[in-house]
């Protein structure tokens, strides 16, 4: 066997590169997804789609340096995203978050920038968005990058391929037969491609990926073969069928229920679910008072069966004081994820006399879906009043009810 050596987070192989990173971008908006959330944070078997990316790559058992690219100012929300992955033993002073830039050529080239340090031999570069790489492809293109200098994996066309003019009209049919789609990781002995990337800053020109990059200033790209599970989540279509939808054994539905009413105050702002409502008087609470976010935690906890929202979040907790109830609704979230189970859809009443919430609805649906990780047509918002009756009906309260339902994930 091989000479093995301790390189950064894990064991590299002799017959593997010698110091290996790996480049994961996920600083696009990703606006084509439609879910109010980057798409790579979105969950697909209880997990976001970059942990689980990060967790392909450290299955492979190359990697000892991770560099993640980030929307600017997007670092917390990312290491909430990934806080079990940095819990992990080592991966907190081996993985690194760069802001991008306004492009992906601009956002790799900051990747490896921010490398420099660290000197690696090779780098891997990776969509997060790809979340279902394998460590057989990223050990099949490391090992081409390490015998060739640069390696991409490559898949076969299946449709028929066309090539049609501004006004839609075909002009060439395409021989599929010599066409292949691009797929990443893709592989680079890293001095060379960051000097590649260095004056392809400088052209002004935008390149279709990081290969074209490479071929232009350093060299030919080696090609391994691809694999059709690794696809690109592109749009919400993209993604696996939501649970209630799956036949899969174990997809069993638990429901929970949640039920909050707090006292409306001078002083205070109206939050519900997470959207700030105008008005004169808001709740009040030892938190911000986000009384439908209290009622929402409270269905996912009784769904999950962990309990109730003062249990985990204690009002009597001087932490919790004024804190946002949408970083309350994450943390719950990821227990309920770490009690493998999946969230189906979200249905919510907010009993209020005054103001009505119908303006502002789908802006309450939009921070509900973005800290829930679900499509905002897995979340409903409706409106009641108490026609003048009770503390509510007088304007005094506002009450909401929350059912939610979980699924196991199978996958």
């Amino acid at each position: 066997m091989g000479k093995k050596r301790k390189t950064g987070l894990i064991t590299d192989a002799a017959d593997g590169p010698p110091f290996c990173a790996a480049l994961i971008t996920a600083a696009g908006a990703g606006l084509r997804m439609g879910s109010g959330r980057k798409k790579e944070y979105l969950f697909s078997g209880g997990k976001p789609l970059l942990l689980r990316a990060l967790e392909a790559f450290e299955n492979s058992r190359i990697i000892c340096l991770y560099v993640i690219t980030v929307p600017p100012g997007g670092e917390a929300e990312a290491r909430d995203v990934l806080a079990p992955w940095l819990a992990g033993p080592r991966r907190a002073e081996s993985t690194f978050f760069v802001p991008g830039g306004e492009t992906r050529q601009k956002s790799v080239y900051l990747g490896l920038c921010a490398m420099k340090s660290r000197r690696p031999e090779f780098v891997l570069i990776h969509d997060g968005a790809r979340p279902w790489v394998t460590p057989e492809l990223i050990r099949s293109v490391a090992a081409g990058a390490k015998a060739r200098g640069a390696c991409l994996p490559l898949t076969p066309a299946v449709d028929a391929l066309k090539r049609v003019d501004a006004e839609g009209f075909i002009e060439a049919h395409l021989d599929r037969g010599q066409i292949r789609g691009a797929q990443t990781p893709q592989g680079f002995l890293y001095a060379k491609i960051l000097e590649a990337h260095a004056k392809a800053a400088e052209d002004g020109r935008e390149y279709l990926d990081d290969t074209e990059i490479y071929a232009a200033y350093a060299g030919p790209v080696f090609s391994v073969p691809g694999d059709t599970r690794n696809k690109k989540v592109t749009y919400a279509s993209d993604l696996p069928p939501a649970p209630e939808q799956e036949s899969a054994a174990g997809g069993f539905p638990r429901i929970g229920y949640g039920y909050d009413l707090h006292r409306l105050v001078e002083g205070r702002r109206l939050l519900l679910g997470g959207a700030e409502i105008p008005s004169t008087r808001g709740e009040d609470g030892h938190s911000d008072g986000d009384v439908l976010i209290h009622a929402v935690i409270d269905a996912l906890f009784g769904a999950a069966g962990l309990g109730d929202i003062g249990e985990s979040f204690p009002p009597s907790d001087p932490a919790y004081r004024d804190i946002s109830s949408r970083i309350l609704l994450r943390r719950a979230v990821n227990l309920v994820r770490a009690a493998n189970l999946r969230i189906g859809n979200l249905d919510c009443t907010v009993v209020l006399e005054s103001p009505k919430i119908l303006p502002y609805k789908e802006a309450i649906i939009a921070c509900l879906a973005e800290d829930l990780g679900v499509p905002p047509s897995a979340v409903s918002v409706k409106g009641k009043t108490k026609e003048k009756v009770d503390a509510v009906g007088e304007g005094r309260a506002v009450e909401t009810f929350a059912v939610v339902l979980l699924f196991r994930d199978s996958r």
